[in-house]
Protein backbone atom coordinates (compact mmCIF):
# COMPACT_ATOMS: atom_id res chain seq x y z
CA UNK A 1 0.00 0.00 0.00
CA UNK A 2 1.44 3.34 -1.29
CA UNK A 3 0.22 7.11 0.15
CA UNK A 4 -1.49 8.96 -2.41
CA UNK A 5 -1.75 12.38 -2.66
CA UNK A 6 -5.14 12.88 -1.27
CA UNK A 7 -4.41 10.87 1.96
CA UNK A 8 -1.04 12.40 2.48
CA UNK A 9 -2.77 15.70 1.62
CA UNK A 10 -5.23 15.21 4.47
CA UNK A 11 -3.27 13.45 6.81
CA UNK A 12 -1.45 16.71 7.05
CA UNK A 13 -4.44 18.51 7.85
CA UNK A 14 -5.75 16.72 10.44
CA UNK A 15 -2.82 16.60 12.00
CA UNK A 16 -1.75 20.24 12.18
CA UNK A 17 -5.33 20.81 13.19
CA UNK A 18 -4.97 18.10 16.47
CA UNK A 19 -4.26 19.73 19.83
CA UNK A 20 -2.71 17.67 22.80
CA UNK A 21 0.34 16.82 23.64
CA UNK A 22 2.05 13.59 24.15
CA UNK A 23 2.76 11.47 27.05
CA UNK A 24 5.11 9.23 25.23
CA UNK A 25 7.87 11.00 26.21
CA UNK A 26 8.08 10.44 30.05
CA UNK A 27 6.19 7.56 30.39
CA UNK A 28 7.91 3.94 30.74
CA UNK A 29 7.85 1.46 28.29
CA UNK A 30 5.19 -0.79 27.16
CA UNK A 31 5.43 -3.97 28.79
CA UNK A 32 4.99 -7.56 26.32
CA UNK A 33 2.59 -7.33 23.83
CA UNK A 34 -0.60 -9.68 23.26
CA UNK A 35 -1.01 -11.11 19.78
CA UNK A 36 -1.73 -9.08 16.75
CA UNK A 37 -1.52 -9.44 13.17
CA UNK A 38 1.27 -7.44 11.21
CA UNK A 39 0.24 -5.00 8.72
CA UNK A 40 2.75 -3.75 6.01
CA UNK A 41 2.80 -0.62 4.36
CA UNK A 42 4.98 0.60 1.62
CA UNK A 43 5.71 4.11 0.91
CA UNK A 44 8.41 6.20 -0.58
CA UNK A 45 10.99 8.48 1.04
CA UNK A 46 9.66 11.82 2.48
CA UNK A 47 6.27 10.72 2.77
CA UNK A 48 4.04 10.81 5.65
CA UNK A 49 2.56 7.44 7.16
CA UNK A 50 -0.63 7.44 9.61
CA UNK A 51 -1.32 4.80 12.12
CA UNK A 52 -5.16 5.37 13.04
CA UNK A 53 -5.65 3.78 16.53
CA UNK A 54 -9.58 3.51 18.01
CA UNK A 55 -9.15 5.34 20.93
CA UNK A 56 -9.15 3.46 24.01
CA UNK A 57 -12.05 3.11 27.05
CA UNK A 58 -11.79 5.43 29.40
CA UNK A 59 -7.88 5.85 30.86
CA UNK A 60 -6.96 3.82 28.14
CA UNK A 61 -4.00 5.19 25.52
CA UNK A 62 -1.88 3.83 22.91
CA UNK A 63 1.69 4.64 23.25
CA UNK A 64 4.47 3.34 21.07
CA UNK A 65 5.78 0.02 22.04
CA UNK A 66 9.35 -0.60 20.11
CA UNK A 67 11.88 1.93 18.90
CA UNK A 68 10.98 1.90 15.64
CA UNK A 69 14.60 2.41 13.11
CA UNK A 70 14.76 6.58 13.59
CA UNK A 71 16.93 6.20 10.21
CA UNK A 72 14.03 4.98 7.97
CA UNK A 73 11.12 6.25 9.87
CA UNK A 74 10.67 8.55 12.77
CA UNK A 75 7.27 10.05 14.43
CA UNK A 76 6.52 13.55 13.05
CA UNK A 77 2.93 13.93 14.71
CA UNK A 78 0.50 12.44 17.00
CA UNK A 79 -3.42 13.53 18.10
CA UNK A 80 -6.85 13.01 18.41
CA UNK A 81 -9.27 13.06 15.73
CA UNK A 82 -13.07 13.20 16.87
CA UNK A 83 -14.69 10.33 16.36
CA UNK A 84 -12.31 8.39 19.01
CA UNK A 85 -9.60 7.98 16.70
CA UNK A 86 -5.92 8.50 17.58
CA UNK A 87 -3.83 9.47 15.16
CA UNK A 88 0.17 8.75 15.43
CA UNK A 89 2.13 9.81 11.70
CA UNK A 90 5.95 9.31 11.35
CA UNK A 91 7.71 10.64 8.09
CA UNK A 92 9.73 7.92 5.87
CA UNK A 93 13.39 9.36 6.04
CA UNK A 94 15.47 7.28 4.45
CA UNK A 95 15.10 3.58 2.16
CA UNK A 96 14.91 0.33 4.66
CA UNK A 97 11.92 -1.33 6.75
CA UNK A 98 11.56 -0.93 10.47
CA UNK A 99 8.95 -1.92 12.47
CA UNK A 100 6.30 0.11 14.89
CA UNK A 101 4.52 -1.37 17.00
CA UNK A 102 2.21 0.11 19.83
CA UNK A 103 0.27 -1.07 23.11
CA UNK A 104 -2.97 -0.06 24.57
CA UNK A 105 -2.05 0.40 28.32
CA UNK A 106 -3.92 1.80 31.38
CA UNK A 107 -2.64 5.54 31.37
CA UNK A 108 0.93 5.03 31.95
CA UNK A 109 1.62 1.69 32.97
CA UNK A 110 3.34 -0.93 31.52
CA UNK A 111 0.82 -3.80 31.03
CA UNK A 112 -0.83 -3.52 27.43
CA UNK A 113 -4.17 -4.56 26.71
CA UNK A 114 -4.28 -4.36 22.81
CA UNK A 115 -1.38 -4.17 20.38
CA UNK A 116 -1.08 -2.85 16.47
CA UNK A 117 2.09 -3.84 14.84
CA UNK A 118 3.12 -2.71 11.44
CA UNK A 119 5.72 -3.63 9.21
CA UNK A 120 7.13 -0.23 6.85
CA UNK A 121 9.19 -0.66 3.49
CA UNK A 122 10.50 2.74 2.23
CA UNK A 123 11.50 2.65 -0.15
CA UNK A 124 13.46 5.22 -2.40
CA UNK A 125 11.78 8.48 -4.79
CA UNK A 126 11.53 7.67 -8.36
Amino acid sequence: MSMRAPIALLTTVAVFGMAGASSRATAPPVGPLPPSPVTTITTVTQELVSFALPRGESGLVWRTARDSNPAVAREFAEGDIPGNITVVVFLAHRPGTTDVAFGLTNDEHIKAFRAARYHLIVKPRP
